[in-house]
């Protein structure tokens, strides 16, 4: 079981953490090479998100002989407050249920493994946990057939985990949502943001999407439709595709579990395929320049996930 370890540091005021900083946070679970690292040989790149903070951290190789612990970390800082909207408070996962579900999931083998969590002395909160020698997923990759096969069965394993996640009714999440659409239909206030920057918005804010989406939902509900533990945040910067691969292992990696709850099963599914046609952190278009899923990569993803799914579930 995952605990939480006391570290003997404090941050600056501005909670930017030092390389002496991150070496005693490191030391403190990789014990026999890290604790006695000069601080000073380190590299360090620290990134301040509007969800956490977090860090990547590489060591030196010994001057003599094989290194016994590893050379890279990442730390992720976790902040008190997060990207969680107010309407999924009551159903997302904690930043303490988020942290152990990291854990539990790199105990699979299919994530990174966590090496320990930590408190400082000023209260902060964070983890280490293994560096991944990989890069963010981009829209093109999934039409590689090999790597489209891997999302696929990522998915269907992740829906089918066992958590230590308390399993909230489906019906919740989407009564959460629909009240929510409900109120923001025929807004006046968003037809006047849309004309202030020259856009008629005017036909979409007066669509009933809710009840579009209580439609949807009936139909997954009367044909028998799967639920499982879905990521919901499903955008391909949350998909990691490693940089080298031993036979037979995952070409991919899932990360981040901010909101991850039970739902059906097609959510994450259509998602998926609804997100290759966006770049959300590119600084000149949110659209990737690329052609949408096509029927057969979609057909070869379905029946990719359909039987790893059934592997897992008979």
């Amino acid at each position: 079981m995952a605990t939480l370890t006391p570290v003997p540091v404090t941050f600056s005021k501005d909670e930017v953490p030092t390389k002496k900083n991150v070496r005693d946070i490191i030391g403190t679970f990789l014990t026999e090479e890290w604790r006695s690292v000069d601080p000073e040989t380190l590299t360090m790149s620290y990134h301040a998100s509007f969800v956490n903070a977090h860090c990547h951290v590489e060591r030196p190789k010994p001057a003599t002989g094989t290194p016994t612990e590893t050379l890279k970390v990442f730390i992720k800082f976790h902040n008190d407050t997060g990207s969680c909207l107010e309407i999924f408070k009551p159903l997302a996962p904690t930043k303490h249920e988020e942290a152990l579900l990291c854990y539990e999931y790199g105990r699979t083998g299919l994530g990174a493994k966590v090496y320990g969590f930590f408190k400082t002395q000023d209260g902060t909160l964070g983890r280490v946990e293994e560096f991944l020698d990989a890069r963010n997923m981009e829209p093109e990759d999934v039409e590689n057939s090999v790597i489209r096969a891997d999302v696929a069965r990522g998915l269907a394993t992740f829906h089918v985990l066992k958590m230590s996640l308390e399993k909230k009714a489906v019906d919740l999440y989407y009564e959460a949502v629909i009240n929510g659409l409900r109120d923001y239909l025929k807004m006046d206030k968003l037809k006047a943001l849309g004309k202030e920057a020259g856009i008629s918005i005017d036909k979409l804010v007066d669509y009933d999407y809710g009840r579009r989406l209580r439609n949807v939902v009936d139909k997954l509900e009367t044909t028998g439709g799967k639920t499982g533990w879905c990521i919901h945040d499903i955008q391909f910067m949350n998909v990691m595709v490693k940089s080298h691969v031993k036979e037979g292992e995952s070409k991919v990696i899932l990360i981040d579990f901010e909101f991850v709850m039970q739902n059906y099963r097609a959510f994450d599914i259509g998602g998926h395929f609804m997100q290759k046609m966006f770049k959300w952190f590119d600084e000149e278009s949110r659209i990737a320049g690329c052609r949408k899923y096509t029927e057969d990569e979609k057909r070869h993803f379905c029946d990719e996930y359909a039987r790893q799914w059934n592997k897992l579930t008979r």
